[in-house]
């Protein structure tokens, strides 16, 4: 969902096409994640999650807006890790849900020292079918500490404070991640526009 990946929706006219006649196409987007857990250079987690993130009506219409509307897009999308025990649902928005008063609990510098600051960027290759993923650069996050991470999300919003972009999508993990410090967690999130 960077530039090349809008850039790629708004001007393909298959999906231009099927979002015109969605209630013939049936186009949907969606999001499959793999995590990656490393301890001391010890695999101890790495798997697809079983079922698809949610996306949010909030990030489905920042879509729509892009390719329809024709407005200008963010300069990255980041994703970011949360340590509440929630469930995302297709009303979320980075507002109520992000930074570090979020319900999500996003998590902070407390929680991760690499990268500092920002969340990772979302950096997906030029894709020329239907599907992005960053997997030839997974957001990689560093632990600073002993917690559990619940589940991951995409957003425009880069400080792991903020709360004023769009939340587009976020997955639960189907089982709950216990780190400790210098526990290495990296995402893959794979995005998928499909008609059928």
């Amino acid at each position: 969902m960077n530039k090349e990946f809008l850039s790629h929706l708004r001007n393909n006219p298959l999906i231009r096409y099927a979002l015109k006649h969605m209630q013939e196409s049936g186009l949907q987007f969606t999001g499959n994640v793999h995590l990656k857990h490393t301890r001391d250079g010890q695999v101890l987690h790495n798997a697809w999650e079983p079922t698809h993130n949610t996306f949010t009506t909030e990030g489905m219409a920042r879509l729509l807006n892009i390719v329809f509307r024709a407005q200008t897009t963010e300069a990255a999308i980041y994703c970011g890790i949360f340590k509440n025990n929630v469930t995302p649902a297709v009303g979320d928005t980075a507002a109520a849900k992000l930074g570090a008063a979020g319900t999500y609990g996003e998590c902070q510098d407390a929680d991760y020292d690499s990268p500092l600051t920002n969340k990772p960027a979302y950096t997906i290759a030029a894709t020329s079918s239907a599907v992005c993923t960053n997997a030839a650069a997974a957001a990689s996050f560093t632990m600073a500490g002993s917690i559990t991470v619940y589940g991951a999300f995409l957003s425009t919003v880069a400080a792991k404070t903020g709360t004023t972009g769009t939340l587009f999508c976020a997955k639960a993990f189907t089982a709950s991640r216990a780190v400790i410090d210098n526990d290495v967690l990296a995402i893959t999130y794979s995005i998928t526009a499909t008609t059928s």
